[in-house]
Parts: structure tokens; C-alpha cells; sequence
């Protein structure tokens, strides 16, 4: 089980694969804390938006939110001095670009 306040970035595995997480904390589609997490293959559920309300922002079936219990640390953050290098996130920067 991981801590309740997972930093964004971290690499982390769930039972739908490995992913990074964009999003820890309150919503508002259900009470308590949930990660958002960018998942590396199209096995999730949304785009990082629930019911209207964007929590983060990936390609559409790459976004998940679990509880923190549901979350396995795998790598930490990149730390502060290298935090342009963020993974799964350069599909998305070259998509824009093209």
C-alpha cells in the first residue's frame, strides 16, 4: 500500500499497468482522496476529466483515478533539477506539435 499523498510524477503500478501520476487529491464525482493516473496503454477509463470536471489532462483511455490503497510506488518523482523530463508525456508534446 502507498501513502495517501503520492507526488505528482511518480511512477506507480496498479492492476490496469504502470502509468505516472497527474492528479492526488479530493473530487468531486465521490468523498475521500483518489490518484490520477496517465497510464501507459489506452486500458483506462477517460481523458483525466469525470463527469465534466478535468482533474488533469491525457489522451482519451489513458486516465484512471484509483484510491491511494490501489497505488505501488515504482519510482519516485524526477527530482526538481531534471522536472522537463516527465514520462509518457512526450507522445503527447509531439501529437501537439504535428
Amino acid at each position: 500500500m502507498a501513502s495517501t499523498d503520492i507526488p505528482i510524477g511518480t511512477i506507480v503500478e496498479i492492476l490496469l499497468g504502470r502509468g505516472v501520476v497527474r492528479f492526488c487529491g479530493t473530487t468531486s464525482f465521490s468523498p475521500g482522496k483518489w490518484v490520477g493516473i496517465e497510464l501507459s496503454e489506452p486500458v483506462g477509463k477517460n481523458d483525466g476529466s469525470v463527469q465534466g470536471v478535468p482533474y488533469f489532462s491525457c489522451h482519451k483511455n489513458y486516465g484512471v483515478f484509483v484510491k491511494p490503497s490501489q497505488v505501488k510506488i515504482v519510482q519516485d518523482p524526477p527530482s526538481s533539477s531534471n522536472v522537463s523530463f516527465i514520462p509518457f508525456s512526450l507522445p503527447s508534446i509531439i501529437l501537439t506539435c504535428l
